[in-house]
């Protein structure tokens, strides 16, 4: 079977074959002109090496790319997940002499908001539950309906575009994130999937890791929690990442709705619980058993729950979605959680002005054919 020359070899070809015709008219060249193949045969070596060290470049690009790396990662064919590392420390030290404008101006705002949202004597979990509650509900209401437009959407993928303009894609909320645990002195990650299409944050808290999703979580009403400190196990549900390179997330503790779980007598009682919630307005609760689920009951509370979600789904102006998880004591507790499809309410105005509107539009567009 015959192989494709790479392009190493061709180049080395083209030059060989560069030589041998230089060579081959040794024997008609005067002393004189003997001159003017030298500078010919240095001008070859010279656009030779060009050559190869681009090849070298180009091959170390491309080894660099297919090995695992958390920074310098390009998510859908458009944002970069880079280091921020040198905002962080800057904020930690006070020394800001290493940052450009740009830098400066975004660990201004981010500071404006730390000093915001973070209280005196809080744990770590508190410190990030807070950013958490303020990137996911609070960040697009800062400014009100109306905020500043940027003139791409290229800093939708950093902090200072998130901080500034109040929009971001998937990698700005995870690279945000990142920055204020890193300010914070909080160890964390951004993590993207297998196929580069998606990012969000490892946390570490008392040691343990933990996934958060600020980007899926996004609601204009109460948190949603339904990707706050997750495991493996339950993110592995619906996000894939190489697990080899990235570190284990095993930790329970901090998980909101464990954290937060409710406690029914019986399975049967589910279904109760479950209408109570959602008639007081709820749209994320949790609960355990009392006395635990046994393995002969794991197949009616799994058929419990789907069938609950099936009604629930079918009769509302919303979805419900639900995981059932172990907590640190190795009891199933359920998580559950209910978002409204009509969540984000129209800007409120005066009746009088709304119909001065509708008229104006009516009088102008009704019946325009263009």
């Amino acid at each position: 079977m015959k192989t494709k020359p790479n392009a190493l070899t061709v180049i080395l070809l083209v030059v060989c074959m560069l030589l041998v015709v230089c060579v081959g008219g040794l024997s008609a060249l005067t002393i004189k002109n003997m001159e003017g193949l030298g500078k010919e045969l240095k001008a070859v070596g010279e656009k030779t090496a060009e050559l190869v060290e681009r090849f070298d470049n180009e091959e170390a690009k491309k080894k660099a790319e297919s090995e695992p790396r958390e920074n310098d990662v390009c998510i859908a064919d458009a944002y970069y997940i880079r280091d921020t590392s040198a905002i962080s420390d800057a904020y930690k030290s006070g020394d800001r002499s290493a940052l450009d404008d740009r830098q400066k101006e975004t660990l201004k705002m981010a500071s404006d908001v730390l000093d915001n949202i973070i209280e005196p004597g809080m744990t770590p979990y508190e410190k990030e539950h807070a950013v958490y509650v303020f990137l996911t509900t609070r960040l697009k209401q800062d400014k009100g309906s109306l905020t500043v437009i940027p003139s791409s959407g290229a800093d939708a993928d950093n902090p200072y575009g998130v901080l500034k303009y109040h929009q971001a894609v998937c990698v700005g909320y995870a690279t945000t994130f990142r920055l204020f645990m890193h300010m914070l002195d909080i160890d964390c990650m951004v993590v993207h999937n297998t196929s580069l299409s998606h990012s969000w944050d490892l946390i570490n808290l008392d040691g343990e890791w933990y996934h958060t999703d600020c980007y899926f979580d996004t609601t204009e009403g109460d948190p949603s929690y339904r990707n706050f400190n997750l495991s493996d196990d339950v993110l592995g549900y619906d996000h894939d990442w190489d697990r080899n390179f990235f570190p284990k997330a095993t930790g329970v503790k901090y998980n909101y709705t464990v954290k937060n779980a409710g406690e029914v007598d019986e399975i049967m009682d589910i279904p109760s619980f479950v209408k109570d919630k959602l008639e007081s307005g709820e749209s994320c609760f949790s609960l355990r058993v009392k006395g635990g689920i046994t393995e002969d009951q794991e197949p009616v509370a799994a058929y419990l729950t789907e069938t609950l979600a099936s009604a629930v789904n079918s009769t509302s102006a919303g979805y419900f979605q639900y995981y059932w998880c172990l907590d640190a004591n190795g009891d199933y507790v359920l998580c559950m959680f209910y978002r409204s499809y009509n969540e984000e309410p129209s800007p409120s105005i005066p009746d009088d002005i709304a119909e001065r509107i509708n008229e104006i539009i009516n009088e102008l567009f009704v019946d325009c054919n263009y």
